[in-house]
């Protein structure tokens, strides 16, 4: 280990210290999409360090979360994103992002490598450095975010599409030592977050039906809205 490398991870271990994530993850048992009835004007809009923290570390221990259903197992490296489901991307605020639980190969995400060939002919790319994402006002490292682009065709020939994807994995430096036997380490190495977002859109049911973002939330708190259109 090079020096710098190994002053990195002095320093991870000091930021570390006294940070508990077993404590400051745990929530009180969480509603499923059909039983969650948001406050008007309220979306999910979970930043980073939220999604590593209640949602996936929770995942990863079989722990409660604060929703269920709102971010969904699907293995989006197997599939386009157009094919994922309209309804998935009701629940943010520009109607526009998508969460999933999904398993990923290991990859080097600073050479740029594609990540896995979609079944119906295109690919994911990592087009940026892999960045460390904080807890709250902290500097304890929580995990780390890749942020990716679909591209339809091959990879010698690949046409730019609007979807992409922010991926989230934990840090195994702050899951603390007792929980770390065999199977969460293959989780935590292998389990992500992917944020699937489509930049061709935002905000379109309140555009397309002209009535305005508060009577589309309206509808929404009161259950009435399926898949972005209000009934």
């Amino acid at each position: 280990m090079s020096s710098s490398m190994a002053s990195s991870a002095s320093q991870s271990a000091d930021e570390n210290e006294g940070f508990d994530l077993l404590k400051c993850s745990t929530v009180q048992e969480g509603k499923k999409d059909a039983e969650i009835r948001l406050p008007l004007g309220y979306r999910f809009d979970p930043t980073g360090d939220e999604i590593l923290v209640y949602y996936l570390f929770n995942k990863i221990m079989d722990r409660a979360m604060p929703t269920y259903d709102l971010i969904k197992e699907v293995d989006v490296y197997e599939c386009d994103p157009n094919q994922l489901p309209n309804g998935d991307f009701r629940h943010t605020a520009d109607f526009n992002a998508a969460y999933y639980f999904a398993n990923r190969e290991p990859f080097d995400a600073r050479e740029g490598k594609i990540i896995k060939t979609a079944t119906n002919g295109g690919y994911w790319k990592v087009i940026d450095d892999e960045e460390e994402v904080l807890f709250e006002d902290s500097y304890v490292i929580v995990g780390f975010e890749t942020v990716m682009k679909f591209y339809k065709g091959q990879a010698s020939n690949g046409t730019k599409t609007p979807f992409v994807m922010n991926e989230y994995r934990l840090n195994p430096r702050v899951v603390p030592a007792h929980v770390l036997n065999e199977s969460i380490k293959n989780k935590i190495e292998r389990y992500v977050v992917c944020q699937i977002i489509n930049k061709e859109v935002s905000n379109q049911p309140a555009i397309e039906y002209g009535q305005g973002l508060l009577e589309l939330l309206q509808k929404s708190s009161a259950g009435t809205v399926r898949d972005g259109v209000p009934k």
